[in-house]
């Protein structure tokens, strides 16, 4: 077993991909291969202990996860320190996730509170977007809930959610899973004249057919409160 060491720390990012030091090979996608070194990825995680000592794996498939996004997760557990971007955001995350890596993961889970403390009335739709999805990934995929209630929590919080976010989410709510109708009657259940107008829209441009997602959103909706 690695020794005792307190994470996050600097390992020196030099020595990650090298020659001398690197016993184990990371696969990445393309074809390429990172070398890093079995301690130093142990000393951040017991699932990298398990693999290296238990297990005697020297060769590790990363496949499933975006190249630039594994070399940035090599490059936080080698200098202790990431800048995480919203492209990568998500890939990165997930490897905290499966590696268990806490410390980043608390990392990942700072910046992703900035950028919903950030949201406003004058965010753009795309931004939001990009919070909801990302946020319901982490739901859906990593059972992790505290960032899907925490972007509800916001955008619950914002006066114009109609427009800036729930009116074009919905554009084409017939091709949405239940479980995003869901999300988008929890976002109205405060007023939900919002999803009837949406829904009123999307029967005049369908000539009237009322569809099954417009069948599933009247039957959970409270029209009590559209009284």
């Amino acid at each position: 077993m690695a020794p005792k060491v307190t994470v996050p720390l600097d390992f020196g990012i030099e020595n990650l991909h090298c020659e001398f030091h690197g016993n184990v090979v990371l696969k990445l996608q393309g074809g390429e291969d990172m070398k890093a070194n079995s301690l130093i990825l142990s000393y951040h995680s017991s699932v990298f202990v398990h693999l290296f000592l238990e297990l005697q794996q020297s060769v590790l498939e990363m496949e499933d996860f975006v190249g630039e996004a594994v070399k940035s997760f090599l490059g936080a557990l080698y200098s202790g320190e990431i800048q995480l971007v919203r492209h990568l955001f998500r890939d990165v995350n997930k490897l905290c996730h499966v590696f268990k890596v806490e410390w980043l993961s608390g990392r990942c889970w700072d910046y992703f509170t900035g950028l919903v403390g950030d949201v406003s009335v004058h965010t753009d739709y795309q931004t939001l977007l990009f919070l909801f999805e990302e946020a319901r990934f982490c739901s859906r995929v990593m059972k992790c809930n505290k960032f899907l209630d925490l972007v509800l929590e916001k955008i619950c919080s914002l006066e114009n959610r109609a427009e800036i976010f729930v009116e074009p989410y919905m554009r084409n709510y017939s091709e949405l899973e239940t479980s995003q109708l869901d999300l988008m009657l929890q976002i109205t259940r405060s007023n939900p004249v919002f999803l009837l107008k949406i829904m009123k829209k999307n029967l005049e441009s369908e000539g009237g057919v009322f569809n099954a997602a417009s069948r599933y959103l009247l039957e959970n909706v409270d029209l009590c409160k559209c009284i």
